[in-house]
C-alpha cells in the first residue's frame, strides 16, 4: 500500500543532525522527514542508500563524526560509500563537520578527557591525518557541500536555515554592494537572466531582492518550491548563467552563433528571431552603459585622488599619469557577465600600465589611494587586506565557485546582513580555506580563518 511518504518529498536526516531545533523547523514547515544513523554497519548504510530509491528526497542533511570518518576511509565501506556519496551529489544536501575535526586542529589534543557538550557528548578521538585528509579529499573531489560548525547551537542555526531555504525552493543567492561599480547594470542583467531561464530554460523562476544597509541580496527561487524542482536545475544555475553570458556576447558579435545556441537549447524557430532582437538590443544598451559607468568612475577616482592627496603626490606626477594609474586599477569590461565578479585590484603605483614614470610614495599614501579606489569600485562595504587576499585565492584556485564565494566574502563584511547568512558565508569560506590550506600550506589559511571569526565577532 502506498504511504504519504511515497507521495511527498522527504527530508532525510543522516547522523545525529536531528536536534530539537532542526526537528521543530521541519514540523513548523509541515515537511515529512526521516532519520537514519551513519555511525553504523555497512548493512545499515545500504538501507540509507535504499531510502533514496524508495522515496523522493527533497534534501539531505548529513553530520559526520570521527567514527564516520573512519568508516568513509575503510575498505569495508568502500562500495556502499561510493553509492551513498553519488546519491548525495544528485540531491540538495549539506554535510556538517565539527570544525576541529575537518581542519585537524585538535589532532594533538588530550583525548583522555570528554569533549564539550557543544561537540558530540562523547569522547573526541581525532582521526589520523591520513584518514582525515583522505575523507576531506573524497568530499571535495565529488563537489559535495561541506559546512564546518563550531558547536551544536551553530549547527542548529545552519541546519534550520538550510531546511527553510530548501522549503522555499531557493536555487541561488548572491550579494552585491549597493553602490559598487555597475550596480544598476547588474540589476538589469539579473532581471534579464531570470527572463532567460523562463523563456529559454523553460523554468518557472522568481527573483527576490532584499536590501541591507550596504548591499542587495538577490535570490532565485523555484516558483513551486524545491519539492517540485529537479535538483540538477539548482546545481546547474551557475552553468546556465555562464551560457546566458555567452549568449549576450554572441548577440553583440555573432548573431548566427547566438541563433544556433538558442536552437540547441530547444527554442522554436519562431521564437528565436524575437529573442535575438530583444537580447541584442539589451546587450548593446548594457555594453554602452557599462562603458559610460566605467569612464565616470575613472574620472571620479582621479578627481578624488587629486583633491585628497594634493599635498602628498610628488610634483612630477601629472594629471595624465594619475589617470593612467586609475585606469589600470579599475576593472576592464571583459564580457557582460563578468560585471558580477569584478573586484578592484590594488593600484600598482610603481609600474602603471603605459606610464613612463616611477611613482614613489609613502606606504600611508599608497593605502589611502587603494582605499579610495576600493570604495569607488567595490562600494561602501569596506574590504580589508585579508578580504582581498581571500578574493585573490578564490580567483586563483576556485574560479568555478567564484560567484558564490565572492558573494560570501561580501556578506561577511556587511554586518547588516542577517546573522545566519553571515555565519553560513563564513563557514563556506572556512571550508574553502581549510581544503586549500591542506594543498598549499604556505598560503596562511589559518590566519585568514581567524580573521573571519573576528569579522563575525566570535
Amino acid at each position: 500500500m502506498e504511504t504519504p511518504e511515497d507521495q511527498w518529498p522527504v527530508v532525510l536526516l543522516i547522523g545525529t543532525v536531528d536536534r530539537e531545533g532542526v526537528i521543530s523547523a521541519l514540523k513548523s514547515s509541515g515537511q515529512l522527514y526521516a532519520v537514519k544513523r551513519i555511525d553504523s554497519t555497512p548493512e545499515n548504510w545500504k538501507t540509507i542508500c535504499a531510502r533514496f530509491a524508495e522515496s523522493k528526497i527533497a534534501c539531505a542533511l548529513l553530520k559526520l563524526t570521527p567514527t564516520t570518518y573512519h568508516h568513509l576511509a575503510s575498505d569495508t565501506y568502500a562500495d556502499v560509500r561510493d553509492v551513498l556519496l553519488a546519491q548525495l551529489v544528485k540531491t540538495r544536501h549539506a554535510i556538517y563537520v565539527y570544525e576541529d575535526l575537518f581542519s585537524g586542529r585538535a589532532s594533538n589534543a588530550d583525548h583522555s578527557q570528554p569533549s564539550s557538550e557543544d561537540f558530540y557528548g562523547e569522547y573526541f578521538s581525532q582521526p589520523d591525518d591520513s584518514v582525515r585528509l583522505f575523507v576531506n579529499a573524497l568530499l571535495a573531489e565529488r563537489g559535495l557541500e561541506v559546512v564546518p560548525y563550531r558547536n551544536n547551537a551553530e549547527l542548529t542555526v545552519l541546519a534550520s536555515k538550510f531546511i527553510a531555504d530548501a522549503d522555499q525552493g531557493l536555487l541561488f543567492r548572491v550579494y552585491l554592494p549597493a553602490d559598487r561599480i555597475w550596480a544598476h547594470e547588474t540589476d538589469r542583467l539579473l532581471t534579464l537572466f531570470r527572463d532567460y531561464l523562463c523563456k529559454v530554460g523553460h523554468e518557472n523562476i522568481t527573483l527576490n531582492q532584499t536590501r541591507t544597509a550596504h548591499g542587495v541580496v538577490y535570490e532565485f527561487f523555484a516558483a513551486q518550491g524545491l519539492q517540485h524542482t529537479d535538483y540538477s536545475d539548482a546545481r546547474g544555475l551557475s552553468t546556465q548563467f555562464a551560457d546566458f553570458s555567452l549568449l549576450l556576447d554572441l548577440c553583440l558579435n555573432d548573431a548566427d552563433g547566438a541563433g544556433k545556441m538558442l536552437e540547441a537549447h530547444g527554442v522554436s524557430v519562431q521564437e528565436i528571431s524575437a529573442l535575438l532582437t530583444r537580447y541584442s538590443k539589451e546587450a548593446k544598451r548594457l555594453q554602452v552603459d557599462l562603458r559610460h559607468e566605467r569612464e565616470q568612475k575613472v574620472l571620479s577616482i582621479r578627481h578624488r585622488l587629486e583633491a585628497e592627496l594634493v599635498d602628498e603626490l610628488p610634483v612630477q606626477v601629472t594629471s595624465e599619469a594619475i589617470g593612467q594609474l586609475v585606469d589600470a586599477a579599475v576593472p576592464p569590461i571583459a564580457g557582460l557577465g563578468k560585471v558580477l565578479m569584478s573586484d578592484a585590484q590594488p593600484l600598482q603605483l610603481t609600474a602603471a600600465q603605459g606610464a613612463s614614470i616611477v611613482v614613489n610614495l609613502r606606504p600611508q599614501t599608497i593605502n589611502s589611494v587603494n582605499g579610495i579606489v576600493a570604495q569607488e569600485v567595490n562600494g561602501g562595504v569596506h574590504l580589508s587586506n585579508e578580504d582581498h587576499r581571500i578574493l585573490q585565492l578564490i580567483q586563483e584556485h576556485a574560479p568555478d565557485r567564484a560567484l558564490e564565494l565572492t558573494s560570501a566574502v561580501r556578506q561577511v563584511a556587511d554586518d547588516s546582513v542577517k546573522t545566519p547568512d553571515r555565519i553560513l558565508s563564513a563557514r563556506r569560506l572556512k571550508a574553502f580555506l581549510i581544503q586549500l590550506g591542506a594543498k598549499l600550506p604556505d598560503i596562511g589559511a589559518g590566519l585568514l580563518q581567524a580573521y573571519l571569526e573576528k569579522r563575525l565577532g566570535l
